[in-house]
């Protein structure tokens, strides 16, 4: 009697064990899917970006495909999939995606470490039928290797006036509307610390 209720308590400790394992398996599946409406957006990707003044997309007119020919391998890939109405640098147009491209320059300290010297971000806009509406060059250069050496423009840069822009802004607002891309992804929980967002454009849909 003894040898068949260790037997019973066995079987049920290892169907117990079976099913936990199971349930850890679906939970780590949930935690690690991918919202696939969003399968093609990209997050830090290359930041060695060879840009060429002599290469820049049309407005109106370049499609993603054209660009993408130009520069291949993008740092930045944002899907909305309800277009957002901007307005930049004094061009107002409703944007379906972003595409981007940094290069970041460095140079060593003297007491060791390194510092930025030379940053470049390229972001291009386009509508719902994947034509550029617009483009940002935000090149910024240090002349002098030092920590409290101040950032100014550089020559690449086609950004005419800032007042209206936050610190931190890739754009003016990127910041908001970069929450609301958020917001629209039912795998957000992977990527941010909270699941909780708002968006001024839309409702936060369910995460997984």
């Amino acid at each position: 009697m003894k040898l068949q209720k260790k037997m019973k308590h066995s079987n049920l400790l290892v169907k117990l064990l079976s099913i936990l394992i199971k349930w850890g398996f679906i939970s780590c599946g949930i935690l690690f899917k991918n919202d696939p409406d969003f399968a093609d957006d990209i997050f830090h990707g290359p930041e060695k970006f060879q840009y060429d003044p002599t290469k820049l997309p049309v407005i109106g007119k370049t499609t993603e495909q054209e660009l993408l020919g130009m520069y291949h391998s993008p740092w930045l890939r944002m899907t909305f999939k309800k277009p957002i109405v901007k307005e930049i640098m004094g061009r107002k147009f409703e944007i379906k995606k972003i595409i981007a491209y940094v290069n970041y320059v460095t140079a060593p300290l003297p007491n060791g470490g390194y510092i930025g010297m030379d940053y470049l971000y390229f972001h291009v806009f386009f509508d719902k039928d994947g034509i550029v509406q617009q483009y940002i060059v935000d090149h910024s250069i240090k002349e002098v290797a030092n920590r409290n050496s101040p950032w100014i423009p550089g020559k690449f840069s086609n950004i005419k006036d800032k007042k209206h822009w936050k610190d931190g802004d890739y754009w003016p607002e990127s910041v908001v509307d970069g929450t609301c891309y958020w917001a629209q992804r039912r795998d957000r929980k992977k990527y941010r610390q909270s699941e909780q967002i708002e968006c001024r454009y839309w409702d936060a849909v369910p995460v997984y």
